[in-house]
Order: C-alpha cells, then sequence, then structure tokens
C-alpha cells in the first residue's frame, strides 16, 4: 500500500516523525498515495481530512493524542508499518459524511465534527434558519449561536451542548441552540440549510474560517465521504458508549 504520512509539529509527535523518517522516508515523499497516516490526537485527524479530502482515500491514525476517538493504539510501530506497507495489516473502515458549508453558494469546507456559528458565550446573535424538509422554516432565534453536528462528531461539542449523541454510518446531524432564547435541540435528517448571521463568525471542526457580513448567507449540506481506518473498530463504539454512560450514572 502507497502511504502518505502527514509530518506533524506536535511535540508528542516527534519521535514518530523520526521513526517515519528513518525507516519509511518513502511515505512522506509519496506522490500517488492510497491512504493517508496521521499520528497525533483527533484533531489532528480532523485538520488532516479537511487538507486531503479530495483524494477520496482513506486516513489511518496513530493514537498520540488525549481521548483519541479517531486514532489506533500501535504497539509496535515498526512492525505495524512494515505490514501496513506490504497490505498485510487487516483495516476496518468506518464511513461516514462531513458537511459541506458554502457562504453565498461559494464553497468554503467540509467539516467532519461540527459547524458551529455564533460568537463568545457573552454574544447576542439573531439567527434566521431555514432547513429543505420544513422543519424550520424562517425561524428566528437569538442567542450565543447554533451548532450542526455529524454523528461521528456528536460526542464532541455537540454532546457538551447537549446535544443526542448520534449513530454512526447513519445520515442524520443534531442541531443544537447555544445559549439561545429559543429550545433548539433536534434531530433532523442531512439536507440542505440556509441561514443567515449576520455579525457572526463560521467554524468548522474548531477552526473559525470566517466573519460572516451582514448579506451573507450560509448554505449548509450533505458532504463527501470520509473513510476512517481501524484495526479495532468495537473501540471506536466503546469509547462512544462511555461518553453517554456519563449522563446515565447516579
Amino acid at each position: 500500500m502507497k502511504i502518505k504520512y502527514l509530518i506533524s509539529k506536535d511535540r508528542r509527535v516527534q519521535a514518530f516523525n523520526k521513526l517515519i523518517k528513518d525507516n519509511f522516508p518513502e511515505f512522506i515523499n509519496e506522490k500517488n498515495p492510497e491512504a493517508i497516516l496521521v499520528a497525533g490526537g483527533d484533531g489532528a485527524m480532523l485538520h488532516a481530512i479537511q487538507d486531503w479530502q479530495e483524494l477520496n482515500i482513506p486516513f489511518i491514525g496513530k493514537a498520540l493524542g488525549t481521548v483519541n476517538f479517531m486514532m489506533n493504539n500501535i504497539n509496535n510501530d515498526i512492525d505495524f508499518l512494515s505490514k501496513l506497507k506490504r497490505g498485510d495489516v487487516k483495516i476496518k473502515y468506518l464511513k461516514t459524511n462531513s458537511i459541506r458549508v458554502e457562504v453565498n453558494k461559494k464553497y468554503i469546507t467540509e467539516a467532519v465534527n461540527e459547524i458551529l456559528i455564533g460568537g463568545d458565550i457573552n454574544s447576542y446573535n439573531t439567527f434566521n434558519l431555514n432547513t429543505e424538509d420544513g422543519s424550520f422554516n424562517s425561524v428566528t432565534i437569538k442567542g450565543a449561536g447554533l451548532c450542526i453536528s455529524t454523528p461521528l462528531g456528536s460526542t464532541a461539542y455537540n454532546f457538551n451542548n447537549q446535544g443526542a449523541i448520534l449513530p454512526l454510518q447513519t445520515n442524520i446531524w443534531s442541531l443544537t441552540g447555544i445559549v439561545s432564547n429559543k429550545y433548539i435541540n433536534d434531530i433532523i435528517s442531512a439536507q440542505n440549510i440556509e441561514l443567515t448571521a449576520p455579525n457572526s463568525l463560521l467554524y468548522a471542526d474548531g477552526i473559525k474560517l470566517k466573519a460572516l457580513k451582514d448579506d451573507d448567507t450560509v448554505q449548509i449540506s450533505k458532504g463527501k465521504e470520509v473513510r476512517l481506518g481501524f484495526l479495532d473498530k468495537d473501540s471506536l463504539f466503546r469509547k462512544r458508549i462511555e461518553v453517554a454512560s456519563r449522563l446515565r450514572r447516579g
């Protein structure tokens, strides 16, 4: 398998960077990869997907972060990477869809976890929301922000905002209001959404992308498929259950 390794500046990843440089330099220089290898935490994986998603190839993570939902625990790096290069590693792939974002019908990005639109916790923005299925028909909401989350991202910001943890590999989103004047905590199908949010900020997977002007309209739709490779895909499901169980404990 042709692997492209993404060099990281994260201090926690420097030893792994050196291991790749010393033993698998071809991973760094690969021009026609069949998979992207990422080391670090979930943030590193989200950044990699945003930068390399257009290649339409799977992403495989080496866990060196804090939570590591999207990453793999690998004990013997040299053995694993040698087998991966030969195609001798049994990898199970999770398929999920991103959220595509446009502003005034101009492409901005695709987010794997969530889209956030708003300001800081003390801001009071006005949002006008329309969904394709009519569940929100020119609904005006005032508050700090709105969060639209994918199933994969529903255990992240969405969960901390009291949103539901969604089943993986489903075409549904969680839509929640952030300190808003109306109770917004909905599960909706992945669909076309239009909204205005003057003087708000647009974030994708925690990255600030754009300040919205008075006449800007944000278009949100179902994005491209993303494939994440796991040595033990069940570990992701166990972590999600652990997160959900926090609310069930007496």
